[in-house]
């Protein structure tokens, strides 16, 4: 015997591996986890509740000589060239057709500064000498406006911005400021005008 054993090649096949069984249950796997997830989304959101706030006071607008006052907002500013967006309050409708163009913004401040004037006013709670109007305004934006454009107004609405360059005012005192803070807010559709 001269050197060992000779080892014997056996043919070999090439596995095959079914792969449909394990399809099968990749696609049971993600039925289950599809609607099992669903359910418990909407468990969910029956359970939030929304804790109680700290700074908002409950009144009742009905009584005491509330007025409500309305602010539709209407258009785009960041699509479309040249942008545009129109602001109104009752029968008053300013326009913006072009960049860095304030001048809507402007005549909304002053209409909001009569409305300001003639309304009842009480004191803040929080800040002592500071005299608010007894008015609701409610912000009306169709779909098309940025949330920015609403933001925009909000601070117009506080009277805390410089409306020549919309920055804001450098040493305001909110005692002197005519600012509206009961706001409320709705959302149209662009077809409802």
């Amino acid at each position: 015997m001269s050197g060992g054993r000779k080892k014997l090649k056996l043919p070999q096949q090439d596995d095959y591996l079914d792969l449909v069984p394990l399809i099968d249950c990749v696609f049971l796997l993600l039925l289950f986890f599809m609607l099992v997830g669903r359910l418990s989304t909407d468990e969910r959101t029956e359970q939030i509740t929304v804790p109680p706030t700290k700074t908002a006071m409950k009144f009742d607008a009905d009584k005491g000589g509330w007025t409500r006052e309305v602010v539709n907002v209407f258009g785009r500013t960041q699509h479309g060239d040249p942008p545009s967006s129109t602001i109104r309050i009752g029968t008053s409708q300013w326009s913006a057709t072009k960049r860095d163009d304030y001048s809507a913004y402007q005549s909304l401040r002053a209409t909001l500064d009569k409305i300001y004037d003639k309304a009842e006013k009480y004191e803040d709670p929080k800040v002592q000498g500071l005299m608010l109007p007894k008015v609701i305004i409610e912000i009306r934006a169709d779909a098309d406006t940025e949330y920015r454009v609403v933001q925009e107004i909000q601070q117009i609405l506080t009277d805390t911005m410089d409306l020549t360059n919309m920055q804001p005012k450098k040493g305001y005192d909110p005692k002197t400021g005519k600012p509206f803070v009961n706001l409320d807010f709705t959302t149209r559709f662009t077809k409802d005008q």
